[in-house]
């Protein structure tokens, strides 16, 4: 079987809580990416765009994969 074209996804799940209590809402967002666009670059422009908006982005984790 022939691949006509690969798919990369950036699944992204986000959580409203107040401080020091459990979540309490939660959304998950897919994004279709290319396929070529290097991994960090994805996360660069994600955190950038937050940023732009006004929201305080604070990375809890990285795995330089």
């Amino acid at each position: 079987m022939e691949i006509d074209r690969i798919n990369k996804y950036c699944h992204v799940s986000a959580y409203i809580a107040y401080d020091n209590c459990s979540p309490v809402y939660k959304q998950t967002f897919r994004f279709e990416l290319s396929p070529n666009t290097h991994n960090s670059i994805i996360w660069d422009k994600i955190i950038r765009i937050l940023k732009k908006n006004g929201i305080n982005v604070e990375l809890k984790s990285w795995s330089g994969s």
